[in-house]
């Protein structure tokens, strides 16, 4: 079994890798959770690690 590294999953849970529908503009990192609009801190989690899902690509 290969492991995932987090920017993979983070990319395929934006929608980024798998080609589908319009992906959601900002991906938490630590727990992966899109959003609509750009958060300081994650609602999720509290993580400070949410970016704009192109610069996952990047």
């Amino acid at each position: 079994m290969v492991a995932m590294g987090v920017l993979d999953r983070a990319k395929e849970v934006s929608g980024i890798s798998d080609g589908g529908g319009e992906p959601m503009p900002y991906v938490c990192l630590a727990c992966e959770t899109p959003f609509e609009v750009q958060h300081h801190s994650c609602p999720v989690c509290g993580s400070f690690d949410v970016r704009r899902s192109k610069w996952v690509t990047e």
